[in-house]
Order: structure tokens, then sequence, then C-alpha cells
């Protein structure tokens, strides 16, 4: 069972819900605090948007066709 749950992990979507589910968890718990998940939720969309910004820089014309 416990493989079938790694081989499950490595679908990416499963790993999102999977983590934010231990994070929901966590908050409706008390262990992490609102202004902490709030923190949270702001450094992980400053990590995405920085990551978007590499992809847009490094290969800005990739949705281009070549109208040759």
């Amino acid at each position: 069972m416990f493989k079938k749950f790694l081989v499950r992990l490595k679908n990416r979507k499963v790993l999102a819900a999977t983590v934010s589910g231990i994070l929901l968890i966590l908050v409706n718990t008390g262990v992490i605090d609102a202004h902490m998940s709030d923190n949270i939720f702001k450094a992980f969309n400053t990590v995405l948007s920085f990551l978007v910004g590499m992809g847009v820089f490094a290969n800005p014309e990739s949705h281009v066709e070549d109208q040759a």
C-alpha cells in the first residue's frame, strides 16, 4: 500500500492536493495560524511569479509561429 502511495505522489496534481490538504488540516487545528498561512501563500505566489517571469524571459518567442 505504501508503494502505491509513493507512485501516486509522483503525479504533481496528487502531490499538490496532498500538500494542500495537510496545510488545510494544520490551519484548521491551529498549528498554523491564519497570519502564517497568509505569509506562506504570499511567498508561494512570489516564487510562482518569479518562475513565470524567468520562463518568459528565457524563451519570449515560444508562442510565435514562423510565417514562411
